[in-house]
């Protein structure tokens, strides 16, 4: 069983082989695989006025659209359908309150915010919220948080391995014995 398991599902370890060897060299799918281009602009354009740039990096200088994108290809894959249709219904409804204004990405900073308080009680706008603050602080390797700006912008470090004593909360602890000055029985 183990021998036709796994060639069963080559396909999937192969592709995760490839994601995670792109992941190390640093290079990230700036490729989208659900969203339209339209659909992406749309996407794009929420996410920057749900983290916006300015003095600080925000969702469109991390690449959360290609987060998004990306995680409805492969974990969120089954509810790519419900998002899809979400983003569907929040540009069908713009199209109605602003008939003249195109894309919702071709208003001005000013007006997207003034649309989007408007939305923001709907379950796509929820969704929309937690999809940007994800692809912001969610590993590089998944399509958002690039150059780890999310990271730096919350003030994350990025080390593998830490070593005693980790920080001000343990340093004086009585009972913290720093590692390789054990006693082994």
């Amino acid at each position: 069983m183990g021998a036709a398991w796994l060639g069963a599902n080559w396909p999937a370890f192969a592709c995760a082989a490839e994601h995670a060897h792109a992941a190390a060299e640093g290079r990230a799918d700036r490729s989208l695989k659900v969203l339209s281009a339209t659909q992406a602009r749309d996407v794009g354009a929420i996410a920057s006025q749900i983290v916006p740039g300015g003095d600080t990096p925000g969702a469109r200088e991390a690449g959360v659209v290609y987060f998004i994108d990306h995680v409805h290809a492969g974990p969120y894959a089954g509810s790519r359908d419900e998002f899809l249709a979400g983003l569907a219904a929040f540009q069908d409804d713009f199209a109605q309150r602003q008939p003249d204004a195109g894309s919702f990405a071709d208003l001005d900073a000013a007006a997207q915010l003034a649309h989007l308080k408007s939305v923001e009680a709907t379950a796509f706008f929820g969704r929309m919220k937690f999809l940007t603050l994800l692809g912001l602080l969610a590993l590089p390797s998944y399509g958002g948080n690039a150059d780890k700006l999310g990271w730096k912008l919350v003030g994350f470090v990025d080390h593998h391995a830490w070593t005693p004593p980790f920080g001000h909360y343990d340093r004086d602890y009585p009972g913290f014995v720093p590692y390789g000055k054990e006693s082994r029985s």
